[in-house]
């Protein structure tokens, strides 16, 4: 089985906002596959998908960003998921608008959300699709909670759309096809491309 976590906060106030692109990926993939209301779960949204002959939990964590990772290990556990096989999806201002990278490891880079789930899991040994928000014009907080302004949602549907392929690829391929096949996009479109 695997686990697809999008990252985001709960509720009305949140939605849309920059920091819950993650929660946008989940939501897009739960529609294109008429996969329904879903489950609920250890504080977390849950659907039930099939790539292929895999298995796959689509997991939104209602824990509110910052404690995600409590969320995301009950899963694992319960589930008796392979840390390999687990793939976090999250906001990054290190990217501009519209860009991700897929990373197999690494550090959480200041995002609260990923480091909690570190924290939680031991390791950072753990996959992850890196989706770029812009960098903070202001006080990061409030930023990464504004909404994205109408030149730049353009941009972010795409982003959120190759993202959904990235997580197929990941599911079916593993992480290394994804890493190669989708990264190596990401550097071939312009910003010409991501705006149209």
């Amino acid at each position: 089985m695997h686990l697809i976590v999008g990252l985001g906060n709960p509720g009305r106030r949140y939605a849309l906002t920059r920091h819950n692109i993650g929660f946008e990926v989940i939501n897009y993939l739960a529609e294109q596959m008429n996969l329904g209301k879903g489950s609920t779960k250890f504080e977390g949204l849950h659907y039930s998908a099939s790539f292929g002959s895999h298995r796959t939990l689509l997991l939104k964590p209602l824990t509110y960003m910052n404690l995600s990772g409590l969320c995301v290990k009950n899963y694992v556990d319960y589930f008796s998921i392979p840390l390999e096989n687990i793939l976090i999806i999250y906001d990054d201002t290190s990217f501009d608008v519209g860009t991700f990278r897929i990373r197999k490891t690494g550090s959480a880079g200041g995002h609260n959300g990923m480091d909690n789930i570190i924290y939680h899991l031991g390791t950072e040994h753990i996959a992850r699709i890196r989706i770029g928000i812009g960098a903070a014009v202001y006080d990061k907080k409030n930023y990464v909670l504004s909404r994205f302004s109408p030149e730049e949602i353009p941009a972010m549907q795409q982003a959120v759309i190759e993202s959904a392929k990235a997580t197929q690829t990941f599911v079916r391929e593993g992480v290394d096809q994804a890493m190669n096949t989708h990264n190596l996009k990401m550097k071939k479109q312009s910003p010409a491309v991501l705006e149209e």
